[in-house]
């Protein structure tokens, strides 16, 4: 290559240095949360790209600050981990291609749209039922609270597969959280369990210990679909793990920067049985050999 090729050559690659560096991904986690970071930790381990990590550290003003800095320059794609970064990415990056993860929120922020992606915080209905049978094989009733603006469309498909495996699920709707005593209070005496799932419009750090304390006095024991639900004081549950969870998500990404997937869609995926050791023994409860041979335990 004679000197005339290589200035034309190193002038072309200097013409496209902003293309390149604006052809970023980003991924924020919604605070120090640990399932949050083992999920950062676990995608940036299988993710095949660079990534931007930032961390909002569970505050409005820095979610703000973040999302004014996205609408001067948006991302190739923005990962958001978590309720906060998700109502960020809503908010001020509704043009950009957004997948979100651990966001119980989704539904309430209407996130949806032909570059909107993400992955349910809340397993395959089937698969809860499931595993749910395993740890309680007796089971006949389970009741739950929940807002049908966040997860209307999850009990919908978590009844019909409870009416095929022979369980009645009694669902109790609530428009807002002050209305959890009294529907607790008429659910309880009707029920064998209690089923959490991670809706933000029931379950938060002020409510939980109050619907914990109801069930544990009525002797209601209780199955969640979150981790950290299930480590804060459920028998038993079915979730996805953060490590889990992060390989997913850089499949995901993966998927979408390489144009396998076109469109926007909203990905569930199987997750784990998890037995919480300590609290079964609160509740003199003994696991089944079966279930402890499928199960991970936590203690």
């Amino acid at each position: 290559m004679n000197l005339k090729s290589k200035i034309i050559t190193a002038a072309f690659l200097m013409a496209l240095l902003p293309a390149i560096a604006s052809a970023k991904v980003m991924l924020v986690v919604s605070s120090e949360d640990p399932y949050f970071q083992e999920v950062a930790a676990g995608f940036k381990k299988s993710f095949s790209g660079p990534v931007e990590e930032h961390n909002l550290y569970g505050l409005e003003d820095e979610a703000r600050k973040m999302g004014k800095g996205l609408t001067q320059s948006p991302p190739e794609l923005l990962i958001a981990v978590g309720n906060l970064s998700a109502k960020m990415a809503k908010e001020y990056c509704a043009n950009c291609p957004i997948l979100y993860a651990a966001a119980s929120n989704s539904s309430l922020l209407k996130l949806s749209g032909a570059k909107v992606f993400g992955i349910s915080a809340v397993p395959p209905a089937s698969k809860i039922i499931d595993n749910l049978r395993l740890v309680f094989p007796e089971v006949k009733t389970v009741g739950l609270i929940y807002q049908p603006n966040s997860s209307g469309k999850d009990i919908a498909l978590i009844q019909a597969a409870a009416g095929k495996s022979g369980i009645a699920l009694i669902a109790e709707p609530i428009s807002e959280m002050k209305e959890i005593p009294n529907s607790l209070s008429k659910l309880l005496p009707r029920i064998d369990l209690y089923l959490m799932l991670d809706d933000p419009g029931v379950v938060t750090d002020d409510t939980f210990p109050f619907i914990f304390m109801n069930c544990f006095q009525k002797k209601i024991p209780i199955f969640a679909t979150s981790l950290n639900i299930i480590k804060k004081g459920a028998i038993a549950g079915y979730a996805l793990s953060a490590d889990q969870l992060g390989i997913e998500l850089a499949n995901f990404a993966n998927d979408i920067l390489g144009q396998k997937i076109s469109g926007g869609k909203e990905k569930t995926v199987s997750a784990k049985l998890f037995l919480n050791t300590k609290v079964a023994q609160m509740w003199n409860f003994s696991f089944s050999s079966q279930a402890s041979g499928q199960g991970a335990t936590i203690q």
